[in-house]
């Protein structure tokens, strides 16, 4: 990482001007085309991009990023060739491996977490889940969502499946029973808590989601953790291989900028309000 060498200022740059969000959202696109670009296969361009994710992990935990959640495979993906599926698992697999016995990783207290429909994965993809959920569990310097097998709406659904079998059995009654709904309160939090990884942990409010690629959606990524926080979305055209820190870089000052903008309308339309009351007094 040549930028980084012998220069601190853009990490101290990071601190001192604004804040950096709390929890951002990836959506890791353009692999395939950024193969294609080189003339490579699939398998390439996700081999690079699975190089890319592991130094996001290192620069987001320098610029003191709190929560990030990747979106490694999503249920749409499960329509790709058989081929291309099986080698981004393996792809998935080797990371998750790499990543339990590096003790740089393990030393700075990142909790990784899978989040997503765990029935459809392979299994082994799951164990290598599962030992790397373990051996990470305790920690809590920074949290780090793999979502796999991941779709916002589906996630949605089962929470409030969930939620309505818990409120069948807290009340020993039909969920259509008045008194039932009345004594079960479904609340933001609540429904939170049932939403991938179904824990006490929580996936918290999306501040930022940042999409590489050429593609401009947000593929039904983390919808209620996002949508309903209001989340600044950016749609960045580099490919996720070509992702570089001077990237990540660039685009939380833009997130900083959107943020003051944000907040320099929102004090002018209080004041707008406030003059006009004043008026009708």
């Amino acid at each position: 990482m040549p930028f980084l060498q012998g220069k601190k200022n853009p990490r101290i740059f990071l601190r001192l001007n604004g804040n950096v969000p709390e929890h951002i959202a990836f959506i890791m696109d353009g692999n395939r085309r950024f193969a294609q670009k080189n003339g490579k296969d699939a398998a390439w361009g996700h081999r690079m991009g699975t190089g890319a994710m592991e130094s996001i992990l290192h620069w987001t935990y320098l610029a003191k990023i709190k929560h990030i959640t990747i979106y490694a495979f999503s249920t749409e993906n499960f329509k790709r060739g058989r081929s291309e599926v099986e080698s981004i698992f393996e792809l998935l697999e080797q990371m998750l491996f790499k990543i339990s016995n590096d003790e740089k990783i393990l030393k700075k207290k990142i909790n990784i977490r899978l989040i997503g429909e765990t029935d459809m994965l392979p299994e082994k993809t799951i164990a290598a889940f599962k030992e790397l959920e373990e051996k990470t569990s305790a920690n809590d310097k920074m949290y780090l969502n793999v979502a796999a097998a991941y779709g916002g709406r589906n996630d949605i659904a089962q929470a409030f499946r969930k939620i309505a079998e818990k409120a069948v059995g807290d009340n020993g009654t039909d969920i259509e029973n008045r008194e039932c709904v009345n004594d079960f309160d479904i609340t933001n939090d609540e429904i939170s808590k049932y939403l991938f990884p179904y824990s006490d942990k929580i996936v918290p409010d999306v501040d930022f989601m940042i999409r590489t690629g050429e593609e401009r959606r947000t593929s039904n990524f983390l919808p209620w953790q996002a949508n309903g926080n209001n989340a600044v979305v950016y749609f960045y055209s580099k490919y996720w291989p070509e992702f570089t820190f001077k990237d990540l870089f660039y685009l939380l000052r833009k997130y900083q900028k959107i943020e003051e903008e944000i907040r320099v309308k929102e004090l002018k339309r209080a004041e707008k309000i406030n003059a006009f009351l004043e008026r009708r007094k």
